[in-house]
């Protein structure tokens, strides 16, 4: 009796995920798959210019830990900024937060499912450069938590897509082009993005990885007070 009361519930809740999907977009849900193309595409041009294996294996390495976070935080930031049924959303029994959240849920198990297949495709293949299987979520997870939860964060702060964006990618770029500042400042070490491709698995690693996922945490729990008062992210062309 129990299992057919379940039954119908799981029936609805599948028809709903894959709504969720189409308002997100097909075009956002490719993010992750597209930064990994990249990260393939920058390796065959370094294999071609007479790079060494291992530098090919870094430079692929780069497709989760380092154009992933970024697609995928454009991507989240976008789902917020563009929701243009907010004002409609909050009407609704269904909170905001819940919706918004099946909706970025969508984009991470799309992110998590490509990464996941172009991590053991790389380890089969023997050109994987980061750390063992049990660890190599690490490589890429961490990151793309920390930067998606600073967009989405900024997104809901700033109301603007304009602004969200251009955020995401000052920080991007800013950790990319001060990788000495991070390696020689012991406190911001930890916060460095990509310690993997630039430092390899080296003592501080596990540090790092453990201090980006916290602070990402504590962003998604900021993210969660605030959309506690869905209100308050209205614009004034909603309201």
């Amino acid at each position: 009796m129990k299992s057919e009361l379940i039954r119908p519930i799981q029936n609805r809740r599948l028809p709903l995920w894959r709504y969720e999907a189409r308002r997100a977009g097909w075009t956002l849900l490719a993010a992750p798959l597209t930064a990994l193309l990249v990260g393939v595409a920058l390796a065959l041009l370094a294999a071609n210019g007479g790079s060494s294996r291992d530098q090919v294996g870094r430079m692929l390495l780069a497709g989760p830990e380092v154009l992933l976070p970024l697609t995928t935080g454009m991507a989240a930031v976008s789902m917020v900024a563009r929701d243009g049924c907010r004002e409609l959303q909050l009407s609704l029994p269904t909170r905001y937060a819940v919706t918004l959240g099946r909706r970025l849920g969508t984009l991470a198990l799309a992110g998590a499912v490509c990464t996941l297949l172009f991590s053991a495709i790389l380890g089969l293949t023997g050109l994987w450069a980061g750390p063992g299987p049990l660890a190599s979520t690490l490589v890429w997870l961490p990151p793309t938590l920390w930067l998606a939860a600073l967009a989405v964060l900024v997104g809901i702060l700033g109301r603007s897509l304009v602004v969200a964006t251009t955020v995401v990618a000052v920080v991007w770029l800013g950790e990319l082009l001060f990788a000495a500042w991070f390696a020689a400042e012991g406190w911001a070490r930890p916060f460095f993005l990509f310690t993997t491709v630039r430092f390899g698995v080296d003592g501080d690693w596990w540090t790092n990885r453990l201090a980006l996922t916290a602070s990402g945490l504590l962003i998604v729990v900021v993210v969660a007070l605030l959309l506690r008062r869905p209100h308050q992210l209205l614009t004034e062309e909603e309201v």
